[in-house]
């Protein structure tokens, strides 16, 4: 039987597969405030002169013989010519004349509206409402003198009544919008802006444009988390109305939640010059700047908004922020005791200051807690919630989660806490909590594609994959421009085996320009990866490092799409640009480990990597389990390293460090036991074989019970009972292996070395067959198909087989009786002793 010292099945290169979105990561310390709004209530526009209605040939005239149609086309040209007076008069003698027409009680409201007489407004309207209930007009009249009145209620009912009854005038949306921007009704701005859309296509010159449509849906986008779908709103609205600088603000917010840092900077900088007076545009121009790296430019934005009067609590905790960072404690103190005279309860002041405090080793956690004691339960809850932050940017999953759980305890309307907590339950492995708690999330916002993200995520862990894709799917039309979703829809085709549908949509976003994140380009090629077209995974990948070059995992993937395409200069070359992006990172140095090692073969090198990946944390977002599995991966790429390069005892101590590290895994003492025997040492290799299967059995128990047997446990399972001389219980797990992977080629050599041990040479000869006609290549199947030509006393076959054996490997083998033993000794394959038994008696016969 042949098994070669067995290696972990990850040196064919790890291919770096992006992130996807976690939970919305709120600002502890700087925050982005809303940019002025500079639009008000619009009065509805100019009453246009009514059309005649048909009437009967005796219709009612006044004293002097006119019509009211006659009067009321009197008072419209008076109220083109701003006579009011005249029109108001005009108007009444029409109403005296036919009080049936709500069209004149219409014109009367406008008149009113003219001169500033609400109360005028309101007493037409309703006349005109008590003919026609459903006038449009009248009800949008009556709509905008509540809204100034101050009847915000009565006016969003009114403004409702006037859509459901066909309005459609630019005026009655603006106004609309507006007042549900002051009411943050988010999802109901929606609603009216599609129904602005719908009745901008079916009569645009009637509807109308005017650029405080679009800025008021982008700020309902804004807030429910779509800043992608915002920015294409104000980009009209600013191409409407360039001078307007709260579009210009609310662009750079935008700009700022999608990282586009210098494009929210140039943003700021226009509504600057443009309102030179408002502080919050320096303002938040600080905040990019200090997300960005930049502290000494955000402290000179952050004293500009304070000189411009925003002397509040949120610029002095800026301030602090910044000169903490730049190392300057008792600036920070002050102005966080600044901040925290502006707004004494303030959380996330309170955290930073007492964070600062125990950094100087002063030791205030029990002021912590008393200060936090006397907070108000939404602030508490707020101050847990920032302490949960820090827990998950620790990696610390579990005490994030509790932190979490007891801020929505504290405040169960505290969305992002019930968002975040979410995403550490599912870091923990509790996928069916983490769908609880999402599905509450998504009852609280409901249009926030984050929440449905990350749903989807852990309905794909719970098997649920159909749900998964609706929930994607609705993200996707809630931003139909938001490419970073489509990508995560691609991935998710990708992930499920829709590779078809999956290479489609990546086709299609990375020839796409605009805001596409880099995660397309690392998901498309590593996904190309997996299905061995590494040519084009390398075009894909490179095609990603030149639109975003700082992007280290996109070097990674091109560097291993260039190894496994035959490129291996190249891929040498991108995965060192790769380190000096992330010096930090151990990925790029373990996959040039294993290309050194299995390409190049140069294991002294690959040596060299793999240490300097031991010395290296693993990547951020790989849990607990993950970090071991890599650090697996390393000790047993490093001892088989240090073998190939000669160095037994190098190679033992890396597999004993291995053992140390992760004791219960069955890989290295396995891995110490093929060692021993390629050393003609089996007594050595007897116990770690045992010490393997005892492991290996206790993780093959500890699978669910109806759960699908592992492959690779199988196959495993089969080698270590096959040394451990139980060959019928091994042959049982090659045959379940096997009808799990019919083709898998190695398996039916050992399945077939297996049965000749168990005396069934004619099932073996079939395995060996086939195995043999897809590698004609390898010896080891040579040995089992002449082993079989021999036992069946076929000498005209077996001379075949001869001939073809001498011509085939041309003195590269000699066949002998030792030919395994040699085969044992140089190139790590192993036989039992039976066989080697049945070879030589085969081949002193033949």
């Amino acid at each position: 039987m042949s098994t070669a010292t067995w290696k972990v099945p990850l040196l064919a290169g790890v291919a770096a597969w992006a992130s996807l979105m976690g939970a919305a990561q709120a600002q502890d310390a700087a925050r982005v405030a809303d940019a002025p709004v500079d639009v008000e209530v619009v009065d509805v526009a100019t009453a246009a002169a009514s059309a005649r209605d048909a009437t009967d040939a005796d219709a009612a005239v006044d004293a002097d013989g006119a019509s009211p149609e006659d009067l009321e086309q009197q008072a419209n040209a008076a109220y083109e010519a701003q006579d009011w007076a005249g029109a108001r008069r005009l108007i009444d003698q029409a109403i005296a004349v036919d009080p049936r027409q709500a069209r004149l009680y219409r014109l009367k409201a406008y008149i009113a509206a003219a001169t500033e007489d609400n109360a005028g407004v309101l007493a037409a309207a309703a006349q005109a409402l008590q003919v026609d209930p459903t006038d449009a007009e009248s009800l949008q009249l009556q709509g905008t003198a509540k809204a100034k009145g101050g009847d915000t209620a009565g006016a969003l009912a009114d403004y409702a009544a006037a859509l459901q009854a066909g309005g459609h005038a630019s005026s009655l949306f603006r106004n609309y919008l507006f007042l549900l921007n002051q009411q943050h009704d988010n999802a109901r701005m929606l609603e009216v802006f599609a129904a602005y859309e719908q009745a901008y296509r079916d009569d645009p010159e009637g509807t109308g444009q005017q650029a405080d449509i679009q800025f008021h849906a982008a700020q309902a986008y804004h807030h429910l988390g779509q800043p992608r779908r915002a920015l294409e709103l104000l980009d009209q609205a600013i191409a409407q109305s360039p001078q307007v600088a709260g579009y210009y603000g609310n662009r750079a917010l935008a700009q700022h939640a999608l990282g586009r840092s210098s494009q929210s900077l140039a943003d700021d900088g226009q509504a600057m010059r443009l309102a030179p007076s408002e502080p919050l545009y320096p303002y938040n121009r600080g905040v990019t700047r200090l997300d960005m790296g930049d502290a000494a430019g955000a402290l000179q934005d952050f004293k500009a908004a304070l000189a411009l009067g925003k002397d509040d609590a949120d610029t002095w905790l800026n301030i602090g922020v910044v000169e903490e960072r730049l190392g300057r404690t008792r600036e920070a103190l002050a102005a966080y005791d600044r901040a925290l005279a502006k707004d004494p309860g303030n959380p996330r002041v309170l955290t930073n200051r007492l964070s600062l405090q125990g950094k100087g080793g002063k030791g205030d956690s029990a002021a912590v807690a008393a200060q936090a004691g006397t907070l108000p339960a939404e602030n508490q809850a707020q101050l847990l919630f920032n302490q949960g932050q820090a827990q998950s940017r620790a990696g610390q999953w579990q005490a994030a989660a509790d932190l979490f759980a007891q801020a929505v305890r504290r405040d169960p309307g505290l969305d992002t806490a019930w968002l975040n907590l979410g995403v550490a339950q599912a870091r923990l492995g509790q996928h069916q909590r983490a769908l609880d708690t999402f599905n509450d999330y998504l009852q609280r916002a409901p249009l926030k594609t984050i929440g449905l993200l990350n749903r989807a995520n852990v309905l794909h862990e719970l098997g649920d994959d159909a749900a998964a894709e609706k929930d994607l799917l609705r993200a996707v039309q809630l931003e139909p421009g938001n490419l970073d979703i489509q990508q995560r829809l691609a991935f998710h085709y990708s992930r499920t085996g829709q590779t078809d549908t999956a290479r489609r949509y990546y086709a299609q976003l990375v020839t796409l320009p605009g805001n596409l994140s880099p995660d397309a380009f690392i998901n498309y090629a590593a996904m190309l990866l997996q299905l061995g077209d590494s040519r084009e995974a390398a075009v894909v990948a490179g095609n990603g490092v030149a639109r975003f070059p700082d992007n280290y995992g996109l070097r990674l993937n091109q560097a291993n799409a260039l190894g496994d395409s035959g490129q291996h200069a190249l891929a040498v070359d991108a995965y060192r640009a790769a380190m000096r992006l992330q010096p930090k990172r151990l990925d790029a140095h373990f996959n040039l480990g294993n290309l050194y090692l299995q390409q190049l073969k140069q294991p002294r090198k690959a040596v060299q990597e793999y240490r300097t990946a031991l010395t290296l944390p693993s990547a951020p977002d790989l849990d607990a389990a993950g970090q071991r599995e890599q650090r697996m991966s390393i000790h047993l790429n490093l001892a088989s390293a240090l073998t190939d390069s000669g160095d037994a005892a190098g190679a033992r101590a890396a597999l004993q460090a291995a053992i140390k590290e992760s004791p219960e895994d069955y890989r290295p003492w396995f891995n110490r036991a093929a060692m021993a025997l390629s050393a003609g040492d089996p007594a050595a290799a007897t116990p770690d074989f045992e010490a393997a299967w005892v492991r290996l059995d206790a993780l093959q128990r500890a699978q669910p019970a109806r759960a699908q047997p592992d492959p690779e446990l199988l196959e495993h399972a089969g080698y270590l009972l096959f040394h451990l001389g139980r060959t019928g219980e091994a042959a049982s797990r090659m045959q379940q292996l096997l009808q799990a992977q019919p083709d898998n080629i190695e398996a039916q050599r050992n399945y077939g070395f297996m049965l000749l041990d168990l005396g069934r040479p004619q099932d073996a000869r079939q395995l060996f067959e086939q195995a043999f006609t897809r590698e004609p290549d390898e010896v080891d199947g040579w040995l089992g198909v002449l082993a079989c030509a021999m036992l069946d006393s076929d000498p005209a076959q077996l001379a075949r087989l001869k001939r073809q054996f001498e011509q085939r490997f041309a003195r590269r083998y000699v066949l002998s009786a030792g030919l395994p033993e040699q085969l044992m000794r140089s190139e790590g394959y192993w036989y039992s002793d039976r066989f080697l038994q049945l070879w030589r008696q085969l081949l002193v016969a033949g």
